[in-house]
C-alpha cells in the first residue's frame, strides 16, 4: 500500500478546501440553495483528521464559518438555526474522529514498538526463526534467517515456504505434516533434521523445531519454527564415521596379526618350560608371563571398544553359566564355587567381568591362593563375590582401584585396565563395584571383590534344585 507524503496530503486538503469555497459560492449564488452541499464538507474534515489529529478542528471551524457567512452573506433569508447546528457538528465530528485517530496510531505505534521488539529478539538470535502462516505463507523471519537462506527480507515475507526454501524432494511430505499440525493444533514434537534450499541453490541440513501458534479465538492460525544449521556438524560426524571405520579395520587386523604372533610364541614357551631346568625355565616363564599380559592387553583393548561402540542393551544372561565357564578356563587354579542358578540383566561382556576378577587373583595371589565365588540373591538384585587369599588391598588405595590406569602395591600390578572395565560394565548393568578386605580389617589376608547386578524376570530363572543333600560346589584344585 502506498504512503502519501507530507506535501501530497497538504495538496490534497487545499484542493478539497477550495472546492467546499466554490460549492458554497455555486449553491448560494447560482443554484439558490442551502444546504445540500454542506455535505462535502466532511471529506476535507476526516481526512485532516485522520491525518493530523485535532488540527482537523481548524478545518471545521473554517468549514463551519464558511457555511454561516456565505448564507448570511449571499442569502440571509434562509439562515437558520440549522446552518448554525451544521457548523457546530463539523467541529464535533472533527473532535471525535480526531480523537479516534489518536487512539488507532497510539495503538499502531505500541504495535510496532512490540513488533519492533519481536523483531530485535528474533536477530539476535544464533538460528533461522520464521513464522508460517496456515496458507504457508512467510508472515516473518529473523535476520540470520535471511543470511543463512541468501534472501532479503522483502524477498521472502509473503512467499510460500515450502515452495521457495524447501527441497522438492520432500515438499510435498512436509506440506502434509504442516496442514497436519494447523488442523490438529500440534507440531511434530521434538528436534528432526529438515533440509532447506539456499537462494544459491546449496542444501543445508537445519535441527528445526516447530510449535502452533494460535490466535485471540483459539484456532491455529500459523506455525513458528527455528532451526540451527548442523551441515558441517553433519558432515564431520559422517567423515569421523568413515575414519573411525577404517581406524577399526586396522585395529582387528593389527590385534588379529598380534594374537596369533602371541598365541605361537605361547606355545613355544610352553614347549620350553618342560625342556629347560633352573634358571633357564625361569626365564622361560617370565617370558611366558609377558606374553601373557600382551594377550591380556588386546583382550581389555577389544573390549574397551566393544564398550564405546556399542550401545549397551540389558538382557536376561544365565549368571551361573558365566561363572561356570570362566572358572572351566582356569584349570590349574584352585577355585570354590557355591553354583546357584540365577538370571541377571547384563550382556555378553559380563564374562569380561569375571574374567578380570579370577584373572587379577590368580596373576596377583600366591601359587598357593584359594579363590572363592558366592553368589547371594535378593529380592531385586543379585551380590557376587569374588574373594581370595592372596596379599589384598591396602585400604589407601581401594577408594581409586578402579579407575583408569589405577595400579596396586604389588610389583606385579598391570595398568589397570582391568579392574576399569569391571566397574564400567557392573555401572552400565546398573549395579555398582566394590572391595573390601576378605577378613574385615585384615588386608594382609586377602581382598574380597563385590559387585551387584539385577535379576531377571524370575520366571526365566533355572529352577533351584529341590532338596539337595549339600551345595552345588565346583572345586578345582590346583595340581
Amino acid at each position: 500500500m502506498t504512503t502519501l507524503t507530507e506535501y501530497q496530503r497538504v495538496t490534497i486538503v487545499i484542493a478539497l478546501l477550495a472546492i467546499s469555497v466554490f460549492l458554497t459560492y455555486y449553491f448560494h449564488t447560482v443554484l439558490m440553495l442551502g444546504t445540500v452541499f454542506s455535505h462535502f464538507f466532511y471529506i476535507p474534515i476526516i481526512l485532516t483528521a485522520l491525518w493530523w489529529e485535532k488540527r482537523s478542528i481548524l478545518v471545521a471551524i473554517f468549514l463551519g464559518g464558511l457555511v454561516v457567512v456565505s448564507s448570511f452573506l449571499y442569502r440571509p433569508d434562509i439562515l437558520t438555526l440549522n446552518d448554525y447546528g451544521r457548523a457546530l457538528m463539523f467541529v464535533v465530528i472533527a473532535f471525535v474522529v480526531a480523537s479516534l485517530s489518536e487512539q488507532l496510531k497510539r495503538r499502531e505505534q505500541e504495535v510496532k514498538k512490540q513488533r519492533d521488539l519481536v523483531q530485535r529478539y528474533l536477530d539476535v538470535a544464533a538460528v533461522l526463526l520464521v513464522v508460517i502462516d496456515a496458507n504457508h505463507t512467510i508472515r516473518l523471519i529473523n535476520r540470520r534467517g535471511c543470511e543463512l537462506l541468501g534472501y532479503r527480507e522483502e524477498e521472502l515475507i509473503g512467499k510460500d515456504w515450502f515452495a521457495t526454501v524447501v527441497p522438492e524432494a520432500s515438499r510435498k511430505t512436509r506440506r502434509q505434516d504442516f496442514d497436519a499440525a494447523i488442523a490438529n493444533n500440534a507440531a511434530f514434537p521434538g528436534r528432526r533434521e529438515s533440509p532447506v534450499v539456499t537462494r544459491s541453490g546449496d542444501e543445508l541440513i537445519l535441527a528445526w523445531q516447530d510449535t502452533v501458534l494460535t490466535g485471540d479465538d483459539g484456532q491455529p492460525g500459523a506455525v513458528i519454527g527455528s532451526g540451527a544449521d548442523i551441515t558441517d556438524r553433519i558432515m564431520a560426524e559422517e567423515a569421523l564415521r568413515a575414519a573411525h571405520d577404517e581406524a577399526n579395520l586396522y585395529l582387528d587386523i593389527m590385534a588379529h596379526d598380534i594374537n596369533n604372533a602371541n598365541a605361537v610364541s605361547l606355545g613355544y614357551a610352553d614347549l620350553l618350560v618342560d625342556m629347560l631346568e633352573g634358571k633357564e625355565r625361569e626365564m622361560i616363564r617370565k617370558l611366558r608371563g609377558g606374553i601373557s599380559r600382551s594377550i591380556e592387553i588386546i583382550q581389555n583393548v577389544s573390549t574397551i571398544r566393544r564398550l564405546h561402540s556399542h550401545e549397551t542393551t540389558a538382557k536376561p544372561v544365565d549368571l551361573d553359566a558365566i561363572i561356570r565357564a570362566e572358572i572351566a578356563h582356569h584349570p590349574d587354579a584352585r577355585i570354590v564355587y557355591d553354583g546357584k542358578p540365577v538370571g541377571v540383566m547384563a550382556d555378553d561382556l559380563l564374562s569380561e567381568v569375571f574374567a578380570n576378577l579370577i584373572g587379577n587373583s590368580i596373576k596377583f595371589g600366591d601359587p598357593g591362593v584359594e579363590i572363592s565365588v558366592r553368589v547371594k540373591k535378593g529380592d531385586e538384585t543379585v551380590r557376587v563375590s569374588v574373594e581370595d587369599t592372596g596379599p589384598g588391598v591396602p585400604d589407601a588405595v581401594k577408594p581409586i582401584l578402579f579407575t583408569r590406569f589405577a595400579r596396586g602395591t604389588s610389583s606385579r600390578s598391570g595398568k589397570g585396565l582391568g579392574l576399569y572395565i569391571t566397574r564400567t560394565l557392573i555401572e552400565r548393568y546398573g549395579g555398582r563395584v566394590w572391595v573390601e578386605d576378605r577378613v574385615p580389617g585384615r588386608p594382609e589376608e586377602g581382598a574380597a571383590f563385590r559387585f551387584t547386578l539385577f535379576r531377571s524376570n524370575r520366571a526365566r530363572e533355572p529352577p533351584a534344585p529341590s532338596a539337595p543333600a549339600a551345595p552345588d560346589r565346583l572345586i578345582i584344585a590346583r595340581p
